[in-house]
């Protein structure tokens, strides 16, 4: 019998999940930006032939290094999962498919199963233990205790009795 995983284990594993692929993400992103640097970033994704060489490279080293902290956190999950899926999906278009499956010869297994866990984060929420859940909880509680309370019977038929037949009056 498969069943997926219980609130708990589930939530764990989301964690996981989240700060695995976010510390890949943050290595290759503090490689760009601060070992390379943006110039040297820029050079290789010329080298590569990637279009808009300057503006690709300082989108992808701003999106790897700051989206690799909000995923961990599991702040903004969805956004920031769709960011790092365009992301990969341009590694794999422009410089990994050429060159086959195997990650040795520079192939796109690496980006395709982080894409994979982005989708399942993505799909299924961030998990318990995520700033996302936090808000919405108190998002939440905030419109639970917004809510005005219902009126009993008797203040209803009260209130039916003052008001005017008359439509406006």
């Amino acid at each position: 019998m498969n069943r997926s995983l219980p609130p708990p284990a589930r939530d764990w594993a989301l964690l996981l999940a989240r700060v695995l692929i976010g510390v890949v993400m943050f290595a290759h992103g503090y490689q760009k930006l601060i070992i390379n640097g943006i110039g040297r970033t820029t050079e290789g994704f010329e080298t590569l032939s990637i279009p808009l060489a300057i503006v690709s490279a300082s989108f992808v080293t701003v999106v790897e290094f700051t989206c690799s902290v909000l995923l961990v956190a599991g702040t903004l999950t969805p956004v920031v999962c769709a960011l790092m899926l365009v992301i990969m999906s341009g590694a794999a278009v422009f410089v990994h498919i050429p060159n086959g499956i195997f990650v040795a010869n520079g192939g796109w297994e690496l980006v395709g199963v982080i894409a994979a866990g982005l989708i399942a984060i993505t799909a299924t929420g961030p998990g318990r233990f995520s700033v996302d859940h936090i808000v919405r909880t108190r998002q939440q509680q905030h419109q639970r205790d917004m809510q005005i309370p219902p009126r009993h019977a008797a203040e209803e038929e009260a209130v039916t009795i003052w008001r005017s037949p008359v439509r406006g009056k």
